[in-house]
């Protein structure tokens, strides 16, 4: 990963910090809206309900049960967000930068608001900040339109109220805002852990992150001076459908970018599985792809697809990996 990006071990230390001095814990809830200032402060009830809890305990309950059943389970595995292509089903892990910072915006005092009823109706989502001391985690949970009955005031709602042994309906004006129990993105320490992609990919400008990693991956094989013909490279990621540019991405945190143009030409000529794959010039020590298969072959290289039993000698095709402990 990027120096500065957090990995598994990092993230499950952090939750389980402020899953254990859950007590300690504040809370603090937010709207999310489009314009400046982004974050319109929710002030929470300090009623109790039948049980003696006040609203902001509710929530705080609710959040970290979400981050003790999905985010610390032992199911749940977490991986390099460059890895998207490989549809691991995991949390993947994603640092804010230059290219890509939807949730900046957090941190900066000035884009906080308090709310009014007004601020419902251009609502995207909902914020939620746990702090311990000075530290912060933030949950996002995004806003469907199901989430905010009569958001537009379109439709008659009804809400219901009991009288002895009679139920009365009556008109509901304001409109309504449901809290799932959800959390959509994790934002700590300037990294985003998620698994819906779909959700960055419709509404925070991921497709030109996935672009300008992919083209940061080209990079990194231009400076190899391995290929003739680096422009081969770029066409491929510039097609059509946003998959190929993730293929490209894979080879971002890929080891093999370590070895020298040698060794990379050495290894093309003696292994097997990559021996005949390129046109090799042995003076240059360089190849020429041809088609885009010879350009997905030069991914697989880079990103070690395939894998060989030391058992049996057997090599396998395999998209999923991780590094094995010895």
């Amino acid at each position: 990963m990027p120096e500065g990006t957090l990995n598994e071990k990092q993230i499950r230390a952090k939750l389980k910090d402020y899953y254990d001095n859950s007590i300690q814990c504040g809370l603090e809830a937010f709207v999310v809206k489009k314009d400046s200032p982004k974050l319109k402060r929710m002030s929470l009830s300090e009623d109790t309900n039948g049980q003696g809890k006040n609203f902001r305990t509710i929530l705080k309950e609710m959040f970290f049960n979400i981050l003790g059943e999905q985010y610390l389970s032992q199911e749940a595995e977490y991986a390099d967000g460059r890895q998207l292509a490989d549809n691991q089903h995991k949390y993947l892990i994603f640092e804010q930068g230059e290219n890509f910072q939807p949730f900046t915006y957090f941190d900066d005092e000035s884009e906080i608001g308090e709310f009014i009823l007004e601020d419902l109706t251009d609502a995207s989502g909902l914020a939620f900040r746990l702090r311990k001391g000075e530290n912060t985690i933030w949950l996002y949970q995004h806003l469907w339109s199901i989430m905010v009955p009569n958001k537009k005031k379109t439709n008659i709602m009804a809400r219901l109220m009991q009288f002895e042994n009679q139920v009365v309906f009556s008109e509901q004006n304001e409109s309504l805002l449901t809290i799932a129990k959800k959390v959509d993105v994790l934002i700590m320490d300037n990294c985003l852990i998620t698994s819906n992609i779909i959700l960055l990919q419709k509404y925070f400008g991921f497709q030109d992150y996935i672009y300008q990693s992919a083209q940061q991956a080209v990079q990194s094989i231009v400076q190899k001076n391995l290929v003739v013909n680096t422009e081969k490279l770029t066409e491929y990621i510039s097609r059509g459908k946003s998959k190929y540019a993730k293929k490209m991405m894979r080879i971002g945190s890929s080891k093999v970018l370590n070895l020298t143009q040698e060794q990379l030409i050495d290894k093309i000529n003696s292994l097997a599985r990559w021996r005949g794959k390129f046109n090799v010039n042995q003076d240059t020590n360089q190849i020429t792809l041809n088609t885009y298969g010879e350009v997905e072959s030069l991914i697989d290289l880079f990103d070690e697809r395939y894998t060989r039993s030391d058992v049996t000698n057997t090599e396998y095709d395999t998209n999923v990996k991780t590094v094995a402990q010895p």
